[in-house]
């Protein structure tokens, strides 16, 4: 079988107890799976530790084999989990609704531990687990470049989570450092961009990954020819 999917995992999970951050705003990137964690499964840790708002927040590069057989996963109980498709085509169901989606696109599987308590009525509400095609999205242009609003929610766990994807022209600059309460984690899809985070510059490719802790100084230019794109979502 050869490797025909490859996939960004987010995993979140939050306690009651309040613990120092462990992972630090920076610069991280995408390591090619090798580790088995299932007979068609293939995974990498990207990063992982204790932030602001959670107590165990983990990205993960993930590849599935060619099968013809469902890979049956349940979302632990204290946890979400936030799927974006890098590359190849992904067939997910979820209870009896069923999708098959292609690069770019994301899901949301929702089941949560939470530093407040769990308000799983609000998960409900806000409308549950959730997949969004790329294909579907639309493109808006500005003077900038253009966006790709995905959702801005609440969750059970997450008070407010929003994901976008911005595509820049060449050596713009999204907007000056800036700040906000919310964690932000851009994650690089096309081309060359450089991040400034409080007093440093990082230049990051396709696949590299920026995690901006809360109220952490941040903003983000295209570094290369042409457009370069990336996707970023906030929680809190």
């Amino acid at each position: 079988m050869k490797k025909i999917t490859s996939i960004f995992c987010l995993f979140i999970s939050v306690s009651l107890l309040a613990q120092p951050d462990s992972l630090f705003s920076g610069m991280y990137s995408w390591k090619e799976p090798t580790k088995q964690i299932h007979k068609n499964i293939l995974s990498e840790t990207l990063f992982e530790g204790k932030v602001y708002d959670m107590e165990w927040l983990q990205m993960s590069a993930n590849s599935l084999l060619a099968s013809k057989k469902k890979n049956k996963q349940q979302v632990s109980g204290n946890e979400e989990h936030l799927l974006i498709i890098k590359s190849g085509m992904l067939a997910i169901h979820l209870k009896d609704s069923g999708w098959s989606i292609g690069p770019g696109s994301v899901a949301i599987l929702m089941k949560y531990r939470s530093k407040l308590p769990i308000d799983i009525a609000r998960g409900k509400v806000a409308g549950g687990s959730l997949v969004k095609d790329w294909s579907k999205i639309e493109f808006k242009p500005h003077d900038k470049g253009g966006i790709r609003n995905f959702f801005e929610r609440p969750t059970a766990m997450c008070k407010r989570l929003e994901m976008h994807v911005t595509t820049l022209k060449q050596g713009i600059k999204s907007h000056d450092p800036h700040t906000h309460r919310a964690e932000e984690i851009i994650l690089v899809i096309d081309n060359k961009t450089e991040m400034q985070i409080a007093d440093r510059f990082y230049k990051g490719n396709t696949g590299s990954i920026y995690y901006l802790g809360s109220n952490v100084p941040h903003a983000i230019q295209n570094d290369a020819t042409g457009t370069c794109t990336y996707f970023a979502f906030q929680f809190e």
